[in-house]
């Protein structure tokens, strides 16, 4: 454990980025929206149920030539069930914990970040 793991807090979002995380929510900017996890989240939970209900053959899902069949539907059932299990984090989060969105946050702070050139770097002279 790190020496000051107990005592550091997590960085609180800037006010600007709640609000770009809130607009991308909404739908009104870049990024994965509520309706657009929804979306995933009912796609993928369907993709589970037939890969359960042995409607949808592995090899639908995953690259199957490396594995013997009985492997091939459990690890197909184990990647749509960890989709699953991110969509619902996801919801859970208001899209913060996808990392698309976070980069898209951070890009945008990082264009609108005022540019500073107090001194010319080495290689401009």
């Amino acid at each position: 454990m790190a020496p000051n793991a107990a005592t550091s807090r997590t960085p609180q979002p800037h006010p600007d980025e709640v609000a770009e995380f809130e607009a991308i929510w909404r739908g009104e900017a870049e990024g994965l929206s509520e309706a657009d996890i929804r979306n995933r989240h009912a796609r993928h939970t369907q993709i589970l149920n037939s890969l359960r209900a042995r409607t949808l053959r592995p090899g639908a899902v995953i690259a199957t030539t490396l594995h013997k069949f009985p492997q091939q539907e459990q690890l197909a059932v184990d990647s749509v069930a960890a989709l699953v299990r991110g969509d619902e984090e996801a919801l859970a989060t208001r899209g913060r914990s996808l990392l698309e969105n976070r980069r898209v946050v951070r890009r945008r702070a990082r264009d609108t970040a005022p540019h500073t050139e107090d001194s010319p770097t080495s290689h401009a002279r």
